[in-house]
């Protein structure tokens, strides 16, 4: 049901190999003396590891210990969904004799494979819209499990009680998750009875949660009660950060994910209890024909007042009472064991006392804060751009390896600031790797042969395997940690009271400006030059005795130290760093190449190009955020996307048509 964030051990073997490899030898596995339970897990969140911790514990509460009564093969995806199929081939020839699977995804994938042995399912919200049954006891013989259906009215009938002043909620939903309209469905009924309006936006990736929360904002929405949702729980941090900066009420309908003051779902570690309970019948001979689908309907409210003195907002004390898990002002977590009476009372007592109830910020009240928002994104975007510029119109080169190395660039930086690293070290750090990515790409095509477009595929897919080797899981929350913005608090004080777009954002446009000068002087220097005919006339260049691989390897790894570079500052800025993040990397790029091209007066020289592009960044972003502002749905984003690079393209030929056509006249 979810996809990235949590806890998660780093993959025990290379299953796409593997799978291969069996399936080369044909046949299956001899049959295993004991049980081999291959468990199933689409990615690491926390709601996810709640639950396989659950399950895992009523395996051995009923004497099924690992390694030694049972074995369990773990497999986790890490977020790649064809790698589900993979998994679940490798089991079935591994000979393993039951199968578990946590999450939708991995539910609908293993069902293609597994038909032949019992397969238990837990983390499910609707089993029914996938196929595995049409009733509780109408179902896949060979399947069955533990749902989880979220109560999303619950979650906003708390969110009322919280924040009564709040009348218009807003959410924003993923419209790939097959169960998103199942929970706007249920919301919007809960919200009509319960009186209050709800506004809904769409969101496509998780670099897109600021500006959707600022959407919301824009259209109304006094408070955010956010569904379920799997890729919005991957960018929780980015939708904490933006609620808080935006003085917007939040309440999550998932439990387990830090950031929100109050969350109310399902105990997902009792749905995993539960679907243990089933895996144990069936080991012990129960056909998972006659065993029902069971739905684990207990509810569970958690209330984090650390969060809400961030939030400066105080949580009633009868919703403290009745909470299940109350983490004190202090921050220290009360470790999901329900609080003792004095403690909520004492926890509550703390955060009361340094927080005072924030008023729903009104959208009147900050007209401006869609605008700062997009304006600190596109300048981090603009080393992007200019790195994408490098590759495609100086060295002519067809380079897609930045959707590889800008979340490496984010990776990196994450993993290093939260290993203890100062900020503008990890931001640098990340540069270096990133030009390492981009010179591996030069020398795979100047030494080796291999074609452009090839080796910048060969390098972007193997970088995700490095990104989640180097983030340990496929995402890593930054949320309050170190960043650039707090470096800039320490050096300069008086900038603490100061916005996170407006820190952000002034930091940022002061890097740019310096990249930008360095750029231009670089590639006016005599080496730059050889390095711009290498791509205006490589023949040439050749022929003055100027080595051109070279110049071609140092070029790629200049552009995509540019683009790892700003993945590490969307990181910092956006508060986590996602394995996915740089999927349609390339394509905003050259998006904002085109675009300040276009723009461009044609006797311009360098200084002013190199400007035009950086300008193309800002005015792409401006773009998407004008769509979003007019009322656009943003599940037409991508094709807004599609439809500004084009116009952006055919623009300048309309031009000079049209010049052609006065000179004539």
């Amino acid at each position: 049901m979810f996809l990235t964030r949590g806890h998660l051990r780093p993959p025990r073997c290379r299953v796409a190999v593997l799978a291969l490899v069996l399936t080369a030898c044909g046949g299956e596995a001899p049959a295993p003396e004991r049980p081999v339970i291959g468990l199933m897990q689409v990615a690491a969140i926390a709601p996810l590891e709640e639950a396989k911790d659950g399950f895992l514990q009523a395996l051995a509460d009923s004497g099924y210990v690992a390694d030694s009564t049972i074995t369990i093969l773990e497999r986790n995806a890490q977020g790649d969904i064809p790698t589900l199929s993979l998994i679940a081939n490798e089991f079935k020839q591994r000979g393993v004799t039951h199968v578990a699977t946590l999450a939708t995804v991995t539910l609908q994938s293993a069902m293609k494979v597994i038909t032949d042995r019992p397969l238990i399912f837990g983390a499910v919200a609707n089993p029914y819209l996938i196929g595995a049954g049409t009733t509780p006891t109408d179902h896949r013989p060979n399947v069955t499990g533990a749902d989880i259906p979220l109560p999303v009215d619950k979650s906003l009938a708390v969110a009322i009680e919280v924040f009564p002043a709040v009348k218009t909620w807003g959410t924003l939903y993923d419209p790939s998750d097959p169960f998103a309209e199942f929970y706007i469905g249920k919301t919007k009924a809960a919200a009509a009875a319960l009186g209050v309006k709800l506004v809904i936006v769409a969101c496509t990736s998780p670099s897109d949660i600021v500006t959707g929360v600022q959407t919301l904002r824009a259209q109304g929405a006094q408070g955010i009660m956010q569904i379920p949702s799997v890729m919005i729980v991957g960018g929780m941090p980015a939708m904490v950060k933006a609620t808080r900066d935006a003085g917007m009420p939040f309440v999550s309908a998932s439990t387990g994910t830090p950031g929100p003051p109050v969350a109310l779902g399902a105990s997902f570690r009792d749905n995993g209890y539960d679907m243990g309970l089933i895996m144990i019948r069936v080991l012990r001979g129960t056909s998972p024909a006659t065993i029902p689908f069971q739905s684990t309907n207990k509810a569970r409210l958690d209330v984090d007042l650390a969060a809400a003195k961030r939030y400066e907002v105080v949580i009633p004390q009868a919703v403290i009472d009745r909470a299940d898990n109350v983490v004190p002002a202090s921050g220290a977590p009360a470790s999901g064991a329900p609080a003792s009476g004095a403690a909520k009372a004492g926890a509550a007592e703390a955060g009361a006392a340094k927080a005072t109830p924030a008023a729903p910020a009104a959208p009147s009240d900050s007209p401006w804060a869609l605008w700062w928002s997009t304006l600190a994104q596109g300048l981090a975007y603009v080393a992007l751009a200019w790195g994408v510029y490098l590759s495609s119109r100086v060295l002519r080169f067809p380079d897609i390896t930045p959707d590889g190395s800008f979340p490496l660039g984010a990776a990196v930086a994450a993993a290093m600031i939260l290993g203890g690293v100062h900020p503008v070290l990890a931001t640098l750090a990340a540069f270096v790797v990133g030009m390492a990515a981009g010179y591996l790409t030069g020398v795979l095509h100047t030494r080796f042969g291999v074609t452009e477009l090839l080796t910048g595929i060969l390098v972007m897919t193997g970088l995700y395997s490095v990104n989640l080797r180097v983030m340990g899981r496929s995402n890593l929350s930054m949320l309050d940690q170190p960043s650039v913005a707090t470096t800039l608090h320490d050096v300069f004080p008086m900038t603490a009271g100061w916005s996170a777009d407006l820190a952000f954002g002034l930091l940022f446009a002061a890097m740019m400006v310096v990249l930008g000068l360095v750029l231009v002087w670089y590639l006016r220097t005599d080496f730059g030059l050889a390095m711009r005919a290498v791509g205006d006339n490589p023949a040439m260049i050749t022929a003055q005795g100027v080595d051109r691989r070279r110049m071609v390897e140092l070029g790629l790894a200049l552009a995509n130290g540019l683009v790892a570079f700003s993945g590490a500052l969307i990181a910092q800025y956006q508060g986590f760093a996602d394995v996915g993040m740089g999927v349609g990397t390339l394509v905003g790029g050259m998006a904002a190449v085109i675009l300040g091209e276009t723009l461009k007066p044609k006797r311009w020289g360098l200084g002013a190009t190199i400007i035009m592009v950086a300008l193309g960044a800002l005015g792409f972003r401006a773009l998407i955020a004008v769509a979003l502002r007019i009322g656009l749905n943003p599940v037409d984003l991508k094709l807004a996307t599609a439809v500004f690079v084009l116009a952006a393209l055919v623009l300048p030929k309309l031009r000079s048509g049209a010049s052609r056509t006065g000179a004539t006249r």
